[in-house]
């Protein structure tokens, strides 16, 4: 039987740490590459407009859970990182 804490860790990390971990790079790389553009755009250059820094942090931490949850349980075949740019292509233009 899961106990309680287990059960929460699985809510924060449907895919282990270790996933969530890796996609949490993956985001604040993509952030960080257009928050250092010359002309920064989209959801990075208005939440960096708006609320600074720590709206990129929130940003990249809301992110990270959004595509462990929506592929929660995924198998990765070797599509991860092809998967993760064009989801974050989609998500941060």
């Amino acid at each position: 039987m899961k106990t309680n804490k287990h059960m929460d860790i699985e809510k924060k990390f449907p895919n282990g740490f270790t996933s969530w971990h890796e996609t949490h790079f993956e985001v604040v790389q993509a952030i960080t590459l257009i928050a250092q553009q010359d002309e920064p755009y989209g959801i990075v250059a208005e939440t960096q407009e708006q609320v600074g820094m720590g709206g990129l942090y929130e940003l990249a931490h809301k992110l990270t859970n959004e595509f462990e949850h929506q592929f929660a349980g995924h198998e990765w075949d070797g599509e991860f990182f092809d998967t993760i740019e064009e989801w974050l292509a989609e998500k941060l233009a």
